[in-house]
């Protein structure tokens, strides 16, 4: 039967040394400590003397009140200074999210109150319950029963198990940090090329069945987290950045019916390139695999009453954010309340058969990543100032030219630019950087925000070149399975397909569903 795993906290311990950074790591961060220092400082004095005026005439006397040419200015330069210290990791990607804090009560463009406040966003509280729902998962097993039963139930044919696998992870991806699902899935994947290992073609591990599940692993988890709102960080900013700066409120369910669809067919496209075009199987049928999965389960044991118990929990939780605010409107019931009476519950529930165990101590939640969460806190407070000070409006003024071009090429050059930048850069940093420019290119070209925002945070998850791009990647190329090579070759074609699932999931799914106005 499982049993809850136990966590031991790191937060203070002195036995372990941090591991000091490379030469070229080093060299980096100063370059970008500095180099964004002097870039905030140039755009400071460099902003045009007339962006006041041209923001002033564009907002209107009424909400133009409270914008002055100096917040305007320190507005520009923070967003620089913070966009480059995100992106070469000059400090602590949560340390650059503090600068708001400091920068804008310092420099008299906002109190602190008023800065502050973003950090509190309700979106955030939703992010807070949907990590503790994972967590307790994980406390109980749960992710890996899933997964193992999803692998099974599809087969195990070497293309149908690499479908199995990555129809795991997605689903789970949707609920868990992409992270944590790769490091769950991806030690099964190689305890099934271990047994194939040497009925492979070369005798050798790296062969194109072992590279094409260890990034369809990969590819999956990051695939599948665009379904729901809280499966990746970008979704949820772009959640937040639409409800604190237009007024704009998205659903959980509202946005599955776009997410979970493009997911889906994303999936079976990357699965069909995976195996039938750069890596096709060298074996038609892996003896013993069905075997190796029930033992994997056996080994797990039945099901615990802790497991039953979060899994019910886990499904009132998707079906609450699913109906509820659709089916009971004006009750005040939203995505942030639901996400707070689940964590409770995990909290309050006892693990039935466990003496004195619940289903969520704080042990186990100590190991939310509260850096994400100061992540969403910092671009949310600087998308604020972006709208208060006028600088979305300015951005929008000099892109009116765009409105020239279509609309369709629009929306997947924003595609273009996030997905590629992306590869070098943190998916979230990047959505928190882009969202508030790509609004005010929007409000600039007379667009509906959403057409230009929404493919920001679709695109800033898909990332399939390299190693570095995202940790699903860095895992798959750190099993010894996947060369450099056969995961840039695969992932320029992902990327690709990505810039145009991620235009017709706008076009086709967000017009309707979103609201979104052409």
């Amino acid at each position: 039967m499982s049993t809850p795993i136990t966590h031991e906290s790191t937060s203070h311990s002195t036995g372990n040394e941090a591991t000091p950074p490379t030469g070229t790591q080093r060299g980096r961060r100063l370059v970008g400590l500095l180099g964004g220092l002097l870039l905030a400082v140039c755009a400071y004095y460099l902003l045009p003397a007339d962006a006041i005026d041209q923001v002033v005439a564009a907002a209107g006397p009424e909400k133009a009140k409270g914008m002055t040419e100096h917040g305007l200015r320190l507005t520009a330069a923070a967003a620089i200074l913070m966009g480059a210290w995100w992106m070469t990791e000059a400090i602590p990607l949560a340390a650059t999210a503090l600068v708001p804090l400091v920068m804008f009560p310092l420099l008299q463009v906002d109190s602190f109150k008023n800065t502050a406040a973003p950090y509190a966003s309700g979106t955030i509280f939703l992010f807070m319950g949907g990590f503790m729902l994972a967590l307790a998962m994980q406390r109980w097993n749960l992710h890996r029963r899933i997964a193992l039963l999803t692998v099974l139930a599809v087969g195990v044919r070497p293309r149908m198990l690499v479908l199995g696998f990555m129809v795991a992870t997605g689903f789970l991806s949707m609920w868990v940090s992409n992270t944590a699902t790769a490091v769950m899935m991806l030690p099964i994947g190689t305890s099934i090329l271990m047994l194939t290992g040497q009925l492979a073609k070369g005798g050798g591990k790296q062969n194109n069945f072992a590279t094409g599940l260890m990034l369809g692993i990969a590819y999956a988890a990051s695939i599948g987290s665009l379904g729901t709102i809280i499966g990746t960080p970008p979704n949820t900013l772009l959640i937040a950045y639409l409800k604190e700066n237009h007024d704009i409120t998205i659903g959980f369910g509202q946005w599955m019916l776009v997410g979970v669809p493009l997911a889906v067919v994303f999936m079976l496209l990357a699965w069909w390139l995976l195996t039938y075009v750069l890596f096709k199987p060298e074996l038609d049928e892996i003896p013993g695999g069905k075997e190796l999965i029930r033992n994997e389960l056996r080994a797990l044991g039945r099901w615990s009453s802790g497991e039953v118990a979060v899994g019910i929990i886990f499904v009132g939780a998707a079906l609450s954010w699913s109906l509820l605010p659709t089916l009971l409107p004006g009750s005040g019931v939203n995505d942030e309340i639901i996400a707070m009476v689940v964590a409770l519950l995990l909290f309050i529930l006892p693990a039935p058969g466990h003496h004195g165990v619940r289903l969520l101590d704080w042990e186990t939640a100590k190991d939310l990543p509260w850096d994400v969460l100061l992540l969403f806190g910092g671009g949310l407070a600087l998308s604020s100032e972006f709208s208060k000070q006028g600088l979305s409006l300015w951005i929008g003024e000099g892109a009116k030219s765009l409105s020239a071009l279509p609309v369709v090429l629009v929306v997947a050059a924003v595609g273009v630019m996030v997905i590629f930048l992306t590869e070098l850069t943190s998916n979230t940093a990047t959505a928190a950087a882009f969202l508030p420019i790509m609004g005010g290119v929007a409000v600039g070209i007379g667009a509906d925000p959403l057409l230009l925002v929404v493919p920001v945070a679709l695109a800033a998850t898909c990332a399939f070149m390299l190693p570095v791009a995202t940790p699903p990647n860095a895992i798959a190329y750190g099993s010894g399975y996947v060369e450099m090579g056969a995961m840039i070759r695969a992932g320029v074609w992902l990327n690709l397909a990505g810039v145009a699932l991620i235009t017709l999931a706008v076009m086709l799914l967000g017009v309707p569903v979103l609201g979104i106005a052409l």
